[in-house]
């Protein structure tokens, strides 16, 4: 859950931080100039905590988006190899991603054997490789390595690593699926399957947050299929998370009232209808930022 933030343009940035935020905001606008500001300010980067940031970024605009992947490959090999031994694991496990991603199995192979033995590191780079698959559009082998990757996570013990990793690509999955115009039915079950799973991991290694937006994943989810009974049912749930956990969220509230609205709406139930959309309203009211509003004010008119 979260709005899409822009900025007008990229500045030069003089911190990690900043590249990074600017990155993010606009990875989906300006690809190409993102890609090119990576490359040209991996300098930043001095430490492995931000090498993990940075290439994250990097394989996900550049490797993703553009579609690049030897390039994001090689941009990840320059900024493991500036920082020596202190590189640490996790930049080690982007780095056999995108030599995986960009077909040097072999190098793949040593990157993973530097990161260490731990079989939490195989599943985390394993469901990394499933998700470029995905975004690459190759449904079949993505979901065919996404699901054995899931079965490996969920042989691990509670607390482990990988759960957060599995939890995160689910909610990836069932995300991008959703999005799609049309679907196949494997595609229909797959969505389902990742939604589920996402709710199930981040139980295990979330808070009662990851929890509620799970229920909100799950509304959107069934809500695509047609199912408004489950869909209004999953809002219902989250928002009782809301009210028991420990603290607000109201940005989180007033988009599970919204989606509530909408399976009412269209579950022919008007009043429940109007009821969840003035309880939206009435949150939207304290929010700021023109990033939040308008996301707000676009959900809102889906939910009419």
């Amino acid at each position: 859950m979260g709005p899409v933030r822009t900025v007008s343009r990229m500045t030069t940035p003089t911190t990690l931080d900043e590249l990074l935020q600017q990155g993010w905001a606009r990875h989906d606008s300006h690809t190409a100039e993102v890609a090119d500001q990576l490359e040209a300010h991996a300098g930043l980067v001095t430490d492995g905590e931000g090498a993990s940031r940075f290439l994250h970024l990097a394989l996900h605009a550049i490797g993703d988006h553009l579609g690049e992947r030897e390039r994001s490959a090689k941009l990840c090999e320059a900024v493991v190899k500036q920082l020596g031994d202190e590189a640490g694991t996790p930049p080690l496990i982007y780095l056999a991603v995108a030599r995986r991603l960009s077909g040097d199995d072999e190098g793949a192979i040593a990157a993973q054997s530097k990161a260490g033995e731990d079989p939490a590191i195989g599943v985390r780079i394993g469901l990394l490789v499933a998700q470029g698959l995905m975004h690459g559009g190759d449904w079949d082998n993505a979901a065919a390595l996404y699901r054995a990757q899931i079965a490996s996570a969920s042989t691990l013990a509670s607390g482990h690593a990988a759960e957060r990793g599995a939890a995160v690509a689910s909610n990836s999955f069932a995300s991008e699926l959703m999005q799609l115009e049309q679907r196949t039915a494997a595609q229909d079950a797959l969505m389902v399957e990742a939604a589920d799973n996402a709710f199930d991991f981040w139980g295990r290694a979330g808070t009662w947050v990851n929890v509620e937006r799970g229920h909100y994943l799950l509304t959107g989810v069934h809500h695509s299929l047609g199912a408004y009974a489950e869909a209004k049912r999953h809002a219902e749930l989250g928002l009782a998370v809301i009210a028991n956990g420990d603290g607000e969220q109201p940005v989180d509230e007033a988009f599970l009232h919204l989606a509530r609205a909408t399976a009412c709406r269209d579950a022919g139930e008007a009043d429940e209808q109007a009821a969840s959309i003035a309880k939206a309203e009435a949150l939207a009211a304290d929010f700021e930022g023109e990033g939040l509003t308008a996301w707000f004010q676009d959900e809102l008119a889906k939910a009419r």
